[in-house]
């Protein structure tokens, strides 16, 4: 798989594993055939209701479809964007096949990336340009990608993330120091620091940054035993 290297707001430099074409096809038909369960559930609704309230569905008929088209636009659309703000940028299929979206300086997603790459996907992306261009361009971007500014990884390490509760714990002041995307890099360091060949440049990076920080604070002596622990 094709390794990338991600410097992220606090210009630490970050290695991923990209996504290849056949692990995001195969989490795209996974999530598409939870859609289509979920349609063809829908489907049945509207027969039954035709079939066993005849009168009913004569009388409010408009309602029923227009109802449903509703649904159906917003499983096509919201099902992805969902999925992949309340895990992390990972939808079902995504988290089976061990994959997540993250945004290009290695940021979480937002409503707003999720938004505009699933609408790309679904009025673009799912007439075939998507695959092609995942071909095509360095880090296997579909329309939605680079519309979004995001980019699809390999989650190498299956186990729960390490927890920074010991970290929290080591100054009450911790959420007021550290930001959050510096809380998701710290996150996302710990988790992966093990399976890294070596995490020395980046280990220095860190330290150096919270050094500096600290420093200009005029806290440093508070936080050591944090530094220290990277």
């Amino acid at each position: 798989m094709k390794k990338i290297k991600i410097t992220t707001p606090e210009n630490i430099e970050v290695e991923y594993t990209l996504a290849d074409v056949g692990s995001r096809t195969a989490a795209a038909v996974i999530d598409y055939l939870i859609q289509g369960i979920v349609f063809f559930i829908l489907l049945v609704i509207v027969f039954l209701i035709l079939y066993f309230a005849p009168r009913f569905w004569f009388k409010y008929y408009g309602w029923i479809i227009g109802i449903s088209l509703l649904l159906y636009g917003f499983i096509t659309l919201g099902y992805f964007i969902a999925a992949e703000l309340s895990t992390n940028g990972m939808s079902i299929g995504k988290k089976k096949l061990g994959i997540r979206v993250i945004r290009n300086n290695g940021q979480p997603i937002t409503l707003a990336h999720s938004a505009l790459r699933n609408f790309f996907r679904v009025f673009v992306d799912n007439y075939g340009v998507g695959v092609v261009l995942m071909f095509f361009t360095k880090q296997h971007k579909r329309v939605g990608d680079l519309i979004g500014s995001t980019i699809v990884v390999a989650e190498e390490n299956r186990t729960q993330p390490i927890s920074l509760e010991e970290l929290q714990n080591m100054n009450e002041s911790f959420s007021y120091y550290v930001t959050k995307e510096e809380y998701e890099l710290l996150k996302e360091y710990f988790r992966r620091r093990g399976e890294m060949e070596d995490c020395s440049m980046l280990r220095a990076e860190l330290k150096l940054h919270f050094t500096r920080k600290f420093q200009a604070l005029n806290i440093l002596a508070d936080w050591q035993g944090f530094i220290n622990s990277l």
